[in-house]
């Protein structure tokens, strides 16, 4: 396990994972681990991780990662999550809930742990009686850089 910044896990590598679903670690596969795995924070599009992919192995052409992409997805290694306006984006499945919080103005994505809705399952039961099962939540609005900026214009000139 890798433990980062922001204190969620992964396992080092994909290779049980896969072997348990049938199927073998590729040099494409496990390429698309690494790449996904060093940057736990960020997500990527697909076209991000096949360009990332091409840089390191420029043999692999882009529909080969989005396959092997669809197939860590279909395995529950890597999240597939739709943030509207047809962005997928793509990261380690983690081994903890959280939910995506996407910034109107910049398109920043960025990660919201599930504690901070720990009660809102109890609150929709109680409310509607509806039991909320496995869940991710996408929140849009403004980041607060972009919040700040529209404050104070000059920020923007700072920050050049």
């Amino acid at each position: 396990m890798t433990e980062h910044a922001r204190g969620h896990t992964h396992s080092a590598a994909p290779e049980a994972a896969l072997r348990e679903g049938g199927r073998r670690l590729t040099p494409q596969r496990a390429m698309i681990w690494e790449i996904l795995r060093a940057e736990p924070d960020t997500h990527l599009s697909a076209e991000e991780v096949a360009a990332r992919v091409h840089e390191r192995m420029p043999q692999v052409n882009a529909s080969t990662v989005y396959r092997n992409l669809d197939v860590l997805v279909e395995d529950g290694l890597v999240l597939r999550t739709d943030l509207g306006e047809s962005r997928a984006f793509f990261e380690l499945a983690h081994e903890h809930a959280h939910h995506h919080l996407v910034c109107e103005s910049c398109g920043a994505v960025d990660h919201v742990h599930d504690d901070v809705f720990a009660d809102v399952p109890a609150r929709i039961h109680d409310s509607v009686g509806f039991r909320v099962g496995g869940r991710e939540v996408t929140l849009h609005g403004i980041c607060r850089q972009c919040a700040d900026a529209a404050r104070d214009p000059r920020a923007n000139e700072r920050d050049s």
